[in-house]
């Protein structure tokens, strides 16, 4: 018997020396929101980020697509960019087609779970889409 010649595998690439945006698109529907959450814990976890930080993000994009899923225009997709920092951070972008077209209340308990589990959120709506952006790394936020 002949061994067989090992072949090198390239390279393992951390996410934390890549920037490039990770992209999923979903149907905008209750059954798929695990996909953005696994993908979100996924990239915080490549990050190194604490086990209480990852569950933080994960909560909160749990929470942002949900938001966003309930509001869903029939056939919307849930697009979910989340885009990896050489310098550890992390920045998870969603958006749908939504029919109120109307930012979530920043007054609402859900606004406050979120602002509460990440560095910085941030909202915007155009003439179709309803957009909300999550920012974060792994230390927690300083309180000012």
């Amino acid at each position: 018997m002949v061994p067989t010649p090992r072949r090198d595998r390239p390279p393992r690439t951390s996410l934390s020396t890549v920037s490039a945006p990770i992209r999923l698109s979903i149907p905008a529907s209750p059954a798929w929101v695990v996909l953005v959450r696994t993908a979100a814990s996924a990239c915080c976890a490549r990050l190194d980020f604490p086990v209480d930080r990852l569950e933080d993000v994960r909560l909160a994009v749990d929470e942002v697509a949900t938001l966003l899923v309930a509001d869903a225009e029939p056939e919307a997709e849930l697009v979910c960019e989340l885009t990896p920092f050489d310098d550890g951070r992390l920045e998870v972008r969603m958006s749908a087609a939504t029919t109120s077209r109307r930012l979530p209340p920043s007054d609402s308990f859900a606004w406050a779970v979120l602002t509460a589990l990440v560095d910085d959120v941030t909202t915007a709506v155009d003439a179709t889409r309803t957009t909300v952006v999550l920012r974060t790394s792994a230390s927690a936020p300083v309180d000012a």
